[in-house]
């Protein structure tokens, strides 16, 4: 229902061969030949196999299959171009996206809010890069995702373009936010290095805000009271240990380091691994973590990013790999020469 509406509320952006690959998906008549042919015109055979991959359970069965054989030997070599060329290319954009999940996207979770973002990015035109997974997908991971119930103010999402758009960041973060569903708006578009480190990695603390109902304020006080005169409050938490599933038992003391009320509000701050934020207040409070719906991260704490401090090791590699393959694929008149035997070995 979101994403159909989402396509609703403004003229569809995608590039036209990709469209036209989703209506013969769904049964509509196309002349095949000229559908592959429109993907490989415009370097859209990935991204068109992975579509087909996508939404072959909502698919026509024989028109899937028939697309699919087409365009999977011209996936895989277009594969095996991308990864040999990737490094060279300089086109490619990685962007960060800052975003609040809150009122109305509340219970959305983690793979709502990627989906909703694929969409959007989708719909106006942005052609994110593909992974190099077995399957390939769209290069955009969550940060730090929060699961539904769970609202932030300060949430992180790490995009690949295929090329960086030439608008203004502000136009982008306006179209983007048009499609968005009510309690989802993007309020940073940063780009970045390629190289720099996922914000996952840099995380230090999480800083929450929660609201508690009037019938839960003396209980949940007592206990707060209690968790920060404890030395160990340990939780009961499903996890696996040597691959067998397993209850195993986290000191929840050392992760969470404020605890504080402000009238029948409570702030918190907590260690960037504590995992779902829900269940960990709810282990404090004694409460179900159904009754922490509403939870909101209001910042993140972020260490400096080493792999910036140290962009000489990155930048001066790529850009001669760069311009060596310019210079070899220029038809220039190199000679090398070979100090051993004197004998020149002529390029070009």
């Amino acid at each position: 229902m979101v994403l159909a509406a989402m396509e609703r509320q403004a003229e569809n952006l995608e590039p036209h061969p990709l469209q036209t690959l989703r209506q013969a998906l769904q049964g509509e008549p196309a002349d095949l030949s000229a559908l592959v042919e429109g993907l490989v015109e415009e370097d859209l055979v990935e991204e068109g196999a992975c579509l087909v991959r996508a939404e072959r359970r909502q698919a026509r069965e024989e028109p899937a299959k028939q697309i699919g054989s087409l365009l999977a030997p011209l996936a895989t070599k277009a594969m095996a171009r991308r990864e040999a060329t990737w490094q060279l290319d300089s086109r490619r954009a990685t962007v960060r996206l800052g975003y609040a999940k809150d009122g109305g996207a509340l219970d959305f979770d983690e793979g709502d809010v990627h989906a909703i973002l694929l969409q959007a990015f989708r719909l106006e035109g942005f052609r994110l890069a593909l992974d190099f997974g077995k399957r390939s997908r769209p290069s955009l991971r969550l940060e730090l995702p929060l699961p539904a119930g769970a609202g932030g103010l300060a949430e992180w999402a790490e995009a690949e373009l295929r090329m960086e758009p030439p608008e203004a960041h502000g136009s982008l973060m306006a179209r983007m936010n048009r499609r968005l569903p009510e309690g989802l708006r993007i309020h940073h578009w940063d780009a970045c290095p390629p190289y720099a480190s996922p914000l996952g990695e840099l995380a230090d603390a999480s800083h929450w805000r929660w609201e508690c109902p009037a019938d839960h304020a003396d209980g949940a006080r007592l206990r707060t009271a209690a968790f920060l005169r404890a030395t160990e409050w340990l939780w009961e938490k499903g996890g696996r240990i040597e691959g067998r599933k397993q209850v195993k038992q986290l000191d929840l003391r050392p992760l969470v380091t404020d605890l504080r009320w402000e009238g029948n509000v409570l702030f918190s701050t907590t260690r960037a691994e504590v995992g779902n934020p829900l269940k960990v207040h709810a282990a404090i409070l004694g409460l179900e973590p159904s009754a922490l719906r509403g939870l909101l991260r209001l910042s993140l704490d972020l260490r400096p990013d080493p792999r910036l401090a140290q962009a000489e090791r990155f930048e001066p590699k790529l850009k001669n790999m760069y311009e060596d393959a310019v210079l070899l694929s220029g038809g220039s008149n190199i000679t090398l020469v070979d100090e051993d035997d004197d004998e020149p070995l002529r390029l070009g």
